[in-house]
């Protein structure tokens, strides 16, 4: 009561009935109502909080009446309030309540007869509520067309006649597809003289393209894809007349509605539906104009179904359209993805008799006869490149030199590694000149992988690891073995360290010619600093093979063998049983006989 009585007596005058009583019982007639707030508001903070009030003589809140303190000290609090309660008008207080909370009680009580009102109404039937409350949900359960809506096409759509078959087997069907709901909560139908009217073509069209314009999320793809299937190509076979006809008066013509359909089917996924609907417009005597196919072809290839893009392709032949320059480069990257090169090169040759290819048109059929192992071809369209203007860059260079490498066409390469050299600016790079050195080391040309690196260090270029891995192979197979240890040392000299590549060849060449003493030290310290780098398999060859030659050596022979056999052990390999023969028969003064 006294919290209620602080709460009341702050939104109060000291004059009014219900704070005069209680002002006069502390002599506050005169106090202004924020003097009895501050007074009031200590009471349920402190054990005594009147005496606290009356001792802080420093503080600057307004303070009562000199009166006796022990007068209100919590002993006497509860006379206190039984005296000021007697003095108080019943009528009074409850004036004051209700002002108080009225306006809450008056609220609760007209909310609470609205709520008994609504649930006293009749409750909808469960169709209609479902209509009403979850069309969105309607929507999504729905409009899941599975690989079952791939058989728009297997219903015959070049056989309208067995679509209306269907139909008039299947009234019931067709009553359900024109409940279907629209994302609008629409039911398709228009309620009259007790019964649903059908909608026409023309409407059912015109919502498909319209709501799908509006709502471009994947359920309401969904929900178009459904309609067109479960009403729109019902009500078409019912009609007698074709759908050029049946749309005249539409907002929309039909290439409108299934340039819809087909973009809703490859935003949902639904690849296979394209053919499907392209098909339907055959049997519907709808032209499809080539920017059709072009949107259809870029839809297709943004979701990497270049299959279905080259499908395109075959029926805007068949219509005897011919694609455009953009249209043909693209057809180009599509054929490549693939796998048919030789369509490819194909779309290649018509692009290059409309127009000057792209550098990227011209980049992908490089590739392509990469792929193919067609020196003469990608030579060929090097030059074409060089007679269109055509800046022919290092990328485009490199893929042609290694195409002729593969293809054993040494001399080719040198030639155009020259042209490309007199060119201004110089096209080669050091990948150029590693491709050369490629096809010098495949000839075992240790001259010639010299005089390459000779030019390249006088263009500038830096060697990496690659060219002298390369030139050291082209060593060792040119027997030369003392020139490749001397180009491991330049490559340290250079910044670069040895790679297992590295440890590989020069190895591979020790089993070549007669090693020296220091050449299998040398490979075992090689070895030593590449390990990490080889996995075990690698690992196990190597030191197998620096073991061999070991015992292939002249001079010293136990004790190089030795060495090799002993760090063999050391980095974990296991020796095999020729391994130790071999050992064994090394040994000074051994009787093992050869096996």
């Amino acid at each position: 009561v006294f919290l209620r009585l602080t709460y009341d007596l702050r939104s109060c005058s000291t004059t009014t009935q219900l704070g005069r009583p209680f002002a006069r019982t502390f002599g506050l007639a005169s106090r202004s109502p924020a003097s009895l707030t501050c007074c009031i508001s200590y009471v349920p903070l402190t054990k005594d909080p009147l005496s606290t009030y009356f001792s802080s003589a420093s503080s600057s809140t307004p303070r009562l009446p000199n009166r006796n303190p022990s007068r209100y000290q919590p002993s006497s609090l509860r006379n206190m309030f039984a005296s000021t309660f007697e003095t108080m008008n019943v009528s009074a207080v409850l004036t004051e309540v209700w002002q108080a909370i009225g306006s809450e009680v008056i609220i609760f009580l007209v909310t609470l007869a609205f709520a008994m009102a609504v649930r006293s109404l009749p409750k909808l039937p469960a169709g209609k509520d479902k209509e009403k409350t979850g069309t969105q949900k309607t929507i999504s359960s729905s409009s899941k067309l599975g690989k079952s809506g791939g058989t728009l096409a297997s219903q015959s759509p070049a056989a309208p006649s067995k679509r209306s078959q269907g139909a008039q087997a299947a009234p019931t069907r067709s009553s359900s597809r024109n409940s279907l709901p629209s994302p609008t909560g629409s039911t398709g139908s228009t309620s009259g003289g007790g019964g649903a009217r059908p909608r026409s073509v023309v409407e059912v069209v015109n919502e498909i393209v319209e709501r799908t314009k509006e709502q471009t999320g994947m359920k309401f793809a969904h929900w178009a894809l459904q309609l067109y299937q479960d009403e729109l190509l019902p009500r078409i076979a019912e009609e007698s007349h074709s759908l050029k006809d049946l749309m005249a008066k539409s907002r929309h013509q039909p290439l409108e509605l299934y340039s819809t359909l087909v973009n809703c089917a490859i935003r949902v996924g639904k690849h296979h539906l394209v053919e499907a609907f392209c098909e339907d417009m055959s049997a519907h005597g709808i032209s499809r104009p080539l920017s059709f196919y072009e949107s259809t072809m870029r839809q297709l290839a943004s979701q990497k179904q270049y299959h279905l893009a080259l499908a395109m392709y075959d029926l805007l032949e068949k219509d005897g359209l011919r694609p455009s320059a953009v249209t043909c480069s693209c057809l180009i990257g599509f054929a490549a993805e693939v796998g048919e090169l030789q369509r490819a090169v194909d779309f290649f040759e018509s692009l290059a008799s409309m127009t000057t290819p792209s550098i990227r048109a011209y980049m992908t059929v490089l590739r392509v006869h990469a792929k193919r192992g067609d020196a003469i071809a990608a030579v060929e369209t090097l030059r074409h490149m060089q007679r269109c203007n055509v800046t022919v860059d290092s990328l485009a260079l490199n893929i042609v030199l290694a195409t002729c490498v593969t293809a054993d066409q040494s001399s080719v390469v040198q030639q155009l590694v020259s042209e490309a050299e007199a060119a201004a600016p110089p096209a080669t790079d050091i990948v150029s000149y590693n491709t050369l050195l490629k096809a010098y080391a495949q000839r075992g040309d240790a001259n010639g992988a010299s005089d390459v690196i000779r030019k390249l260090k006088a263009r500038g270029l830096r060697p990496n690891a690659i060219t002298f891995n390369t030139a050291m192979d082209a060593m060792v197979r040119a027997n030369r073995l003392p020139e490749a240890w001397l180009l491991v040392d330049e490559m340290r000299t250079s910044g670069l360290r040895a790679d297992k590549f590295t440890c590989s060849i020069l190895i591979k060449g020790l089993a070549k010619v007669t090693p020296t003493a220091a050449e299998v030290h040398s490979a075992l310290a090689l070895l030593s600093e590449t390990e990490s780098a080889c996995d075990v398999s690698l690992r196990n060859t190597l030191y197998h093979a620096v073991l061999e030659a070991a015992m292939q050596v002249k001079e010293n022979r136990h004790t190089v063998a030795a060495a090799a056999f002993a760090q063999l052990r050391r980095a974990g390999v296991v020796p095999s049983a020729a391994a130790q023969r071999s050992m064994l028969q090394s040994l000074p003064g051994s009787g093992v006989q050869q096996a």
